[in-house]
């Protein structure tokens, strides 16, 4: 089985520019696209930032404390 990315997010629909991911995780662990939860059909995730952590789907209010967790996953 393949191995979970440490993070997944959409460029479009994630809350933020995705190129700020460079420099915080490495290109190897993280992957863009869609991740099926397009904050058009899913009300509650207007102005937030969102993606698949290590799998699990994370909700932030701010890219701050999104890419917090990303700097204390393992």
């Amino acid at each position: 089985m393949a191995e979970v990315k440490k993070v997944k997010v959409c460029k479009k629909c994630s809350g933020f520019n995705v190129e700020e991911l460079k420099g915080k995780v490495k290109t190897k662990d993280y992957t863009t696209g869609c991740i099926g939860r397009c904050s058009s059909q899913c009300s509650e995730l207007v102005g937030k930032v969102y993606g698949f952590l290590k799998g699990d789907f994370v909700v932030c209010d701010t890219k701050e404390e999104f890419f917090d967790k990303i700097s204390n996953l393992e």
